[in-house]
């Protein structure tokens, strides 16, 4: 009887086990039918955003609509859809030009809606489309030599919106519509005698072309206590540069792919050799290969992880504005140009408590602002818009400027023609005949990065212009002290140099070391008596040693021939 009963308490135990095994199953089956990614609660969460998108395209839809029913024809403007979305109660904003973007405030999503009506979420991936992560490229060799850099083609590949995927087009231009009541941007276009506002850019690259001058840069219009200034869309882009022998297996290479005579590039891995090989005497520097060994353009890089050491931001851009021209002083009651011929009309500071009756335009025809000091040109161009993030242009847009202007969606290898005006007036150029022309003639034109009305004037020649960047060593800093420290880092607007040497100090992208000698450019790295640069070249300078990849050292003092250029980083 006695064994009986052990007999039915072991049995008994072991069910009871087999059911709390059973039981924690069900469970854990449960609970991820209910939170798995397929749970019940997944799916719902996920068909509840589907839902909010749904009727958040469908208030876009109806606004549009609704402007489109009271207009008479022309395309829906950002601030007709705005106004419209809000009197339809939509807690939304639009703002931009084809497409326009439309966030709304509650959900933080963002969709675009083109001239046609056609409305896409903002970061809805397109079938097949994985998103790419940064890839590290591995340390080359070391051990290779290049005998000569003067005879290099820049490749440009197209990088979407922030992000490191390569796209087939350039991204479109950021217009900021949420800015004060006294200031004001818009796209523009150049109807053959002005420009109106408007959409009609093509980056259009030159299919082989010596000179592609049918690529159309996007074009903007910032006014400001009815001050115009006049910006220029510089889209987020990946670059190589490949290096020749000669002059003329360079021209074989751009006219029909022809690679033989290749010596070396300048990508990714550093400057290597033709074998992969890193060149010796240049510092190895770090970088993200989005394919082919292409390296992403510093100048539109998430760089706070790198201290800021390339000239890079604190998130990844898009895209920059460079300013169209060079910068100008004038009066802000009517616009009209001061000429700063002297330090004591020039070097000053101009801000809402300094100077008010006077502005920074940014036009043609103008005499460019010179006679002041580097720092001070700093601090007017920080002053000018904190909402659209102004600043002194960096060494690193610079060359971001220089690249595009030199590949196949700029002048394709043909250098700009220089700005001989002796009186510093931007959108010069220097014609066939030696005279000065304006920006629109036919050789005015060929001033520009695309050799058309649509590009970047006073690249080569006008005025020297001073660029944020500095050797940190130098005891020589007091003219740009409101941005220049003895052994200070580099920052989102300013960029140290630690060396002296343009090989183990250069920079990726910046239009030094990997352009040295092109087009016959002078070039002379900062020292520490000269602790900053500027770029370009003067008007009075010996031709053909200025242009694009000019660079020279000063000591940042108030000249009668140096002058700035803003540039825009609208985040």
């Amino acid at each position: 009887m006695k064994e009986n009963q052990k007999k039915t308490k072991g049995i008994t135990l072991i069910a009871l086990v087999i059911t709390i095994i059973v039981l924690l199953i069900l469970a854990g089956v449960s609970i991820a039918m209910l939170t798995g990614q397929n749970g019940i609660l997944t799916q719902a969460q996920k068909s509840r955003e589907q839902t909010d998108i749904g009727r958040e395209k469908e208030q876009i839809a109806l606004a549009y609509n609704g402007v489109k029913t009271k207009k008479e024809g022309g395309d829906v403007t950002s601030g007709e859809l705005d106004a419209e979305l809000k009197a339809n109660g939509a807690d939304a904003t639009a703002s931009g030009t084809n497409p326009i973007t439309v966030t709304f405030n509650d959900s933080k999503r963002s969709y675009t809606i083109d001239a046609n009506g056609n409305i896409t979420e903002i970061g809805e991936q397109e079938p097949g489309e994985e998103v790419a992560e940064p890839q590290p490229t591995p340390e080359p060799e070391p051990g290779g030599s290049l005998a000569t850099t003067d005879n290099g083609v820049i490749e440009i590949k197209w990088l979407k919106d922030d992000t490191y995927n390569v796209s087939e087009t350039a991204n479109a231009p950021v217009i900021k519509s949420d800015l004060p009541a006294n200031t004001t941007m818009k796209l523009v276009k150049y109807d053959g005698s002005n420009w109106v506002e408007g959409t009609d850019y093509e980056y259009k690259a030159g299919s082989g072309t010596a000179d592609n001058t049918s690529s159309k840069w996007a074009n903007a219009e910032v006014t400001i206590d009815n001050v115009k200034s006049y910006f220029v869309w510089i889209p987020r882009y990946a670059y190589r540069i490949i290096y020749f022998d000669t002059p003329e297996n360079k021209e074989a290479y751009l006219t029909s792919g022809n690679t033989e005579g290749i010596i070396g590039y300048s990508d990714s891995r550093g400057i290597v050799d033709a074998n992969g090989r890193k060149v010796d005497g240049v510092e190895s520097t770090t970088s993200l290969n989005v394919g082919d060994y292409f390296r992403v353009h510093p100048a539109f890089m998430n760089d706070s992880a790198n201290n800021y050491e390339n000239g890079g931001w604190s998130t990844d851009l898009s895209g920059i504005w460079v300013g169209k021209y060079e910068s100008s002083l004038v009066k802000k009651a009517d616009s009209s140009n001061i000429n700063t011929s002297s330090s004591t009309v020039g070097n000053i500071i101009v801000d809402s408590s300094n100077n008010t009756d006077r502005a920074i335009a940014v036009q043609p025809g103008m005499s460019s602002w010179r006679y002041c000091t580097i720092g001070n040109m700093y601090t007017n161009a920080k002053a000018y818009s904190t909402d659209l993030n102004s600043h002194m242009l960096k060494n690193s847009e610079w060359g971001a400027v220089a690249y595009l202007t030199e590949s196949e969606y700029g002048r394709n290898g043909t250098e700009v023609t220089i700005n001989n005006s002796s009186d510093y007036i931007t959108g010069s150029a220097r014609t066939s005949s030696g005279t000065t022309n304006d920006y629109k003639s036919a050789d005015g034109v060929l001033a520009s990065s695309t050799g058309n009305v649509y590009g970047i004037y006073d690249l080569s020649g006008g005025a020297y212009e001073y660029v944020a960047a500095f050797y940190n060593g130098s005891s020589s800093l007091s003219n740009g002290s409101s941005f220049a420290n003895q052994n200070g880092p580099s920052t989102e607007y300013a960029t140290v140099y630690t060396g002296t040497s343009v090989n183990s100090a250069y920079k990726p992208g910046d239009a030094t070391y990997e352009t040295s000698g092109w087009h016959s450019d002078f070039e002379l790295f900062l020292v520490s008596k000269f602790p900053f640069f500027y770029r370009g070249g003067n008007f009075g300078d010996h031709i053909p040693n200025i242009g694009v990849f000019y660079y020279y050292s000063t000591k940042g003092e108030y000249y009668g021939g140096t002058s700035f250029r803003m540039c825009l980083a609208v985040k």
